[in-house]
């Protein structure tokens, strides 16, 4: 018993709730502890009393009295067992002692004597505070419960703030200084990215107000007097704000603003200007931490890498979401060449940031209806989001872009130094296409050289060819590139998706102006395109493939039955698709205009001489009404009304992704420019000289060769009908 009751008045000393109480019991000469009041189940509720006499020539009487079901166990004092009711209801009160002695540490008891440690006011309050806090949780209540909750949300937004604050300090040293972060805490970008729109708010409204109350100016009639505008001004503000906080959410982020800044229609002119640095100025590392980045990459460490290289700047020439190109030599050959180095903890990055996509692609797919739609066509987000998966884990493995970028050098018969070697490519009628090396250019890739590091850090070597940036309209000014010149670049770059898309089968998704550039010549030779970055690249398969190429015909011909056509081989017709309503809407597309297609322009130099076309562009007129018979008139569809019949395959949404981009950057070089107006004058190679001839003559003669109501098909029903079976006449003939 008196050792139980010696560890009783230790433990009193060290919780004590108060300073008198843990003086009284530090004196065990005067120490008397009695036990009072009783129950039937034990001396559940003893109440210890304690008193000092004297201490220090000072006399002090002190009556405290501590609840010991409150503090232990009644059976480490009172020989009847204490029911688990009660010991359930004792070990939560020890558990919030020792609790406060952890926060607190020492008790005040013991600074006592020292008049240096008395607590400040602050801890005092602090103590009270939490002291509050262990009572309410000892008694809860409902309002307790309220007050925790209000409590515990103000404590995680005030981390959270304090965080963002440090956050910001680090983004303003280095704006990629958070990816890891974000990655490892995708709450905390979600903070972040709801800040920026709210900031955004403002910016993307007020000019908006200012122009419909005020006076509104027009950016190419107006130039000097909008450029001074408030609403120019908070354009610019606003799409620089975008811009910077796009950068800093991470790669994936910056991949949407890419893409973005290729949408002319969708931002304004401010916005989009701002967001094409996110194409070849992302903050890059330089001096050491590159130094550090290319030993990090190349097999061998530092030693491996000075065995191979000589003369790196450490000062990169661009730099993307994803990696930095630096100019080099080969040491044994002296070639110059361009290293493309990744960024560090990318694929960690990836591997968080995707599996957060995936469940929210799932969870869209889950609700159905219009959520799994895009412009009211039925899709997979998650098939969609496989593929994409696909692409982009490829592109942060430079071997796997090493053997795109050769593979597209291959199709397009491109070789070292932009020399013409044979294609690989074949058109429809089985000939080799020529080599694009007249109007199209890519840097060889030494595939030797690229490599891997523990799937983290990778490097990519390919020869350095130097260019102009597509969209830079005042470099290319000053290199003489003319307006024809424009015009026939856009061509080119719709000639060469022509060429991916129907004969190659295999197309960069990514063609946005940080991946293209423009080869100017001394000599008089016509500017060439230049293709860099393939780390994203899709494949088709060849009713894919051949659809895209049906789809293109049945537009420039105007032929609503012919759309149809290539819309089932490229599988994107739902089973029950009503075929008649989906026709007769693209029928009225034809006749209204909606779409049309441009003829050439006529090019007045004489490097453009063999592309000598008609000067004006015209749309397809539309069909004569009195040309309508009865059979063909139908109500007007909505467009709401075909869509539902449209499914959307992963591959296709890559397909919309590159014309999207590709659309942008065409329109910078030649206002006029569309894909399918600048690609048809080059059917003729895709599909051979002979086939295509043979192909338009039966368009001429449409009511004989056409499939389903030529002449020749209604002769080859009637004898259908009549028990003669053609086929079968054919192959007896053969065999004669």
């Amino acid at each position: 018993m008196n050792l139980n009751l010696s560890l009783l008045a230790a433990a009193i000393i060290v919780w004590a709730p108060d300073q008198q109480t843990a003086l009284a019991f530090s004196q065990p000469s005067s120490l008397a502890v009695k036990a009072a009041g009783h129950r039937h189940c034990g001396y559940d509720n003893a109440v210890l009393f304690a008193t000092r006499s004297s201490y220090n020539n000072h006399e002090t009487t002190t009556d405290t009295r501590i609840g010991v079901r409150d503090l232990l166990p009644t059976t480490s004092l009172f020989p009847k067992r204490t029911s688990k009711r009660n010991l359930i209801q004792t070990i939560p009160a020890l558990l919030f002692m020792m609790l406060r002695k952890v926060i607190f540490g020492a008790r005040p008891a013991f600074a006592a004597t020292k008049s240096a440690h008395l607590p400040t006011p602050a801890v005092i309050s602090l103590q009270k505070f939490f002291s509050n806090i262990f009572t309410a949780l000892r008694h809860p209540t409902k309002e307790t419960f309220k007050k925790i909750a209000l409590g515990l949300a103000t404590i995680y937004f005030a981390i959270q703030l304090v965080e963002g604050l440090a956050a910001s300090k680090r983004q303003q040293i280095d704006p990629t200084s958070e990816w890891g972060r974000y990655a490892d805490k995708p709450q905390a970008r979600g903070m972040a990215l709801s800040l920026l729109m709210i900031k955004l708010t403002p910016y993307a409204i007020l000019p908006l107000l200012l122009e419909k109350f005020g006076t509104k100016l027009d950016p190419q009639t107006d130039k000097d007097a909008y450029e001074q505008s408030r609403a120019h001004k908070l354009r610019k503000t606003g799409g620089n704000m975008f811009a910077d906080g796009l950068l800093k959410l991470g790669p994936l982020y910056i991949k949407i603003g890419q893409i973005l800044s290729c949408r002319e229609n969708l931002f304004p002119t401010e916005w989009i200007k701002a967001m094409e640095k996110l194409q070849d100025r992302v903050p890059a590392k330089s001096g050491e931490e590159a130094w550090k980045l290319a030993y990090d990459a190349c097999p061998g460490g530092k030693s491996g890498f000075h065995t191979l290289f000589s003369d790196f700047d450490d000062k990169p020439l661009a730099a993307a979401s994803l990696g930095q190109v630096h100019r080099a030599r080969l040491r044994k050959t002296g070639e110059a060449v361009a290293i493309k180095i990744q960024r560090s903890r990318l694929r960690d990055i990836y591997d968080k940031d995707l599996k957060l996509m995936k469940s929210i692609a799932k969870g869209v797919d889950s609700f159905g209806g219009k959520a799994g739609q895009v412009g009211g066509v039925q899709q997979s987000w998650t098939d969609i989001f496989n593929d994409a998966e696909t692409i982009l884990y490829r592109e942060i493995d430079y071997r796997d872009e090493a053997d795109n970028a050769i593979r597209f050098a291959s199709d397009f018969g491109l070789g070292y130094g932009g020399v013409a070697v044979e294609s690989t490519a074949r058109g429809m009628d089985g000939n080799v296409l020529p080599s694009a090396s007249e109007w199209l250019r890519s840097p060889y890739t030494y595939k030797d050289l690229s490599s891997e590091k523990f799937l983290v850090m990778l490097s990519r070597v390919m020869e350095f060819v130097p260019s102009i940036k597509i969209s830079s309209d005042e470099k290319l000014n000053e290199a003489g590139v003319t307006v024809e010149d424009r015009e026939y670049l856009a061509e080119a770059l719709a000639h060469s998706y022509l060429r991916q898309f129907c004969v190659n089968k295999f197309f960069s998704t990514d063609p946005h102006p940080g991946n293209l550039g423009i080869e100017t010549f001394e000599d008089g030779r016509p500017p060439r395109l230049v293709f860099y970055d393939f780390g994203q690249a899709c494949s088709l398969a060849d009713d894919q493939s051949m659809g895209i190429l049906e789809v293109i015909e049945s537009i420039i011909d105007s032929d609503a039955k012919k759309s149809v056509t290539a819309f089932k081989r490229m599988g994107v017709l739902k089973d029950g698709a009503d075929l008649a309503k989906v026709e007769a809407k693209c029928q009225s597309n034809y006749d209204t205009g909606k779409l049309k297609v441009k003829k050439r322009k006529r090019r007045k130099s004489a490097r453009y001489s063999v592309m000598a076309q008609p000067a004006e562009t015209v749309k397809v007129e539309a069909k004569d009404d009195s040309l309508k018979t009865p059979q063909n008139e139908t109500a007007e569809v909505k467009d709401s009304e075909v869509m539902e019949y449209f499914t959307l395959q992963s591959e296709y949404a890559f397909v919309a992704r590159a014309v999207s981009q590709m659309d942008g950057v065409g329109k910078g070089l030649d206002p006029d420019f569309d894909f399918i107006s600048a690609a048809a004058p080059y059917l003729v190679e895709i599909k051979g000289a002979k086939k295509y001839l043979v192909d338009e003559a039966k368009k001429k003669l449409k009511f004989i060769y056409d499939p389903e109501d030529g002449i020749m098909a209604k002769e080859i029903n009637l004898f259908k009908s009549l028990g003669f079976q053609p086929n079968k006449y054919e192959k007896e003939k053969n065999q004669v």
